[in-house]
């Protein structure tokens, strides 16, 4: 089918009936670049357009689609060519149609998978969302001051020291009394009987690193229970992986991936194992995590932090992959006076 001699066909009989390209799409309700397509050759009308196209112009559809008129002979002569140029027209437009209606129906189809993708996520963010946690500025705040402190060794004399297990501190105390199990078990309370002192008593306890207790189930969901919706997905495996994949070696390294992520926002283009990564790791900090005023890390001969919390300061020692905790208590306890005392710490 030659869709130039078509074109040129329908141009001049339109020139014929003194009809602008304007005035013949008015008639046919369609848009004048339309008719303009078809005089350039560069298209056909759709099927539903043949007839009122040949009446307008007073041809016959079969006319039309020859680009020229018959007479009685020709049209005999012809009508062979004139049916298969026909059929095969009408052919075109149902393929073109039915590949137009293929490639919608395969749009729908993407877009109801993306639109289903989009609500899943959806879904998975407002099940696992940290509404209700403590505030940033609870959290973070106070580890965002922090600071370094360096801490040596020195040696004293064995005398002066405490010496309880495997761990020996030098004796600040005139007179002293060591409780154990005063609180939670491996915990010991040593007590300054002397109250004008300005050391009151230590709290001293061996425990895990908060590390640990993030990727040890027991621990973990002891002190975690409104995340146990979560085991199924977020086992203690993807936990060390989450670990690992943040380059958190210990709990210094944790305090700080706290301080720049907490609370981490989920959004739809995340995967769920990160949503749910997100969920653990927020909730669980908002439980582990004290309200300190401030941290310092420690670096030297010792690896630690140190924290104030109202009115006590917590020193944490990090030692073959143990945590020591020494909580200080006193009227009058300065920094100074705790870095003088820990550099006589022995961890054995």
């Amino acid at each position: 089918m030659d869709y130039k001699k078509i074109g040129q066909f329908i141009s001049t009989l339109r020139k014929n009936k003194k009809l602008t390209q304007e005035q013949l799409a008015n008639k046919l309700n369609i848009t004048k670049n339309a008719v303009s397509k078809w005089e350039r050759g560069l298209g056909l009308m759709d099927l539903s357009l043949l007839k009122p196209l040949s009446e307008i112009l007073e041809v016959s559809i079969t006319e039309l689609l020859s680009g020229e008129k018959f007479d009685e002979e020709n049209i005999i002569q012809n009508t062979e060519e004139i049916v298969e140029n026909t059929i095969s027209y009408a052919n075109e437009k149902i393929n073109k149609e039915k590949n137009k209606n293929m490639f919608i129906g395969f749009l729908i189809i993407i877009i109801s998978i993306i639109g289903m993708f989009f609500c899943y996520k959806l879904i998975l963010i407002i099940k696992y969302n940290t509404k209700g946690l403590n505030s940033k500025s609870e959290i973070v705040d106070g580890l965002k001051k922090d600071s370094n402190l360096k801490i040596y060794k020195k040696t004293i004399e064995e005398e002066k020291y405490i010496l309880f297990d495997n761990i020996k501190i030098r004796n600040d105390f005139k007179n002293y009394e060591i409780i154990k199990n005063t609180y939670p078990e491996g915990l010991i309370k040593l007590e300054n009987k002397n109250k004008n002192d300005d050391i009151q008593y230590i709290y001293i306890s061996k425990g895990p690193q908060i590390i640990d207790v993030f990727t040890d189930d027991n621990l973990f969901f002891s002190n975690t229970t409104k995340i146990n919706n979560t085991t199924k997905y977020f086992t203690s495996a993807d936990r060390k992986y989450f670990l690992l994949k943040n380059d958190i070696n210990n709990d210094v390294d944790y305090f700080k991936f706290v301080k720049n992520n907490y609370i981490i926002e989920s959004n739809i283009f995340m995967s769920k194992r990160t949503i749910l990564e997100n969920y653990a790791f927020n909730i669980f900090s908002s439980i582990v995590i004290p309200k300190t005023e401030y941290i310092k890390y420690i670096s030297g001969d010792y690896q630690g932090y140190i924290t104030k919390i109202n009115k006590s300061q917590e020193v944490n020692i990090i030692r073959d992959d143990y945590n020591y905790k020494f909580y200080f208590f006193g009227e009058n306890l300065d920094e100074k006076y705790i870095i003088d005392l820990l550099s006589t710490l022995e961890i054995k």
